[in-house]
């Protein structure tokens, strides 16, 4: 989170992303993080791409399809905790892209490793 250029959908990756999407093709983010959520929308905006989706909680939503309602380990993690999960769908594009000027509050929880050892360990901050 702190570093931009590590970021998914921030510029440096967008920029890589356009070079093997098709035009008009599109990308497809489900998140549990407020943080990645809010960045990638405020770069949708600095960067007026077309959003086809946005929802800031896909199961609440009714959208989950079949595709959609595939969850992952961490997945699980999330909703089991009462962590929401989001999703957008939009289509970008690689002209004089920039990064947006804001400042977000970083997601403060941590998830517990595949092995569940630490689960007990890890404190979840509200």
């Amino acid at each position: 989170m702190k570093r931009t250029n590590k970021r998914l959908t921030s510029v440096r990756f967008l920029s890589q992303y356009c070079e093997i999407l098709k035009p008009e093709g599109v990308i497809h983010l489900k998140t549990d993080s407020d943080f990645l959520y809010q960045y990638t929308m405020a770069t949708i905006a600095e960067n007026n791409f077309q959003v086809q989706v946005n929802t800031d909680d896909l199961y609440a939503s009714g959208m989950a399809d079949d595709i959609l309602s595939i969850r992952t380990y961490y997945e699980n993690q999330w909703l089991e905790r009462g962590k929401t999960i989001k999703y957008l769908r939009y289509i970008p594009h690689d002209r004089n892209l920039t990064e947006p000027d804001i400042d977000i509050a970083i997601d403060n929880y941590r998830s517990f490793g595949r092995d569940n050892t630490n689960r007990d360990n890890i404190e979840t901050k509200k």
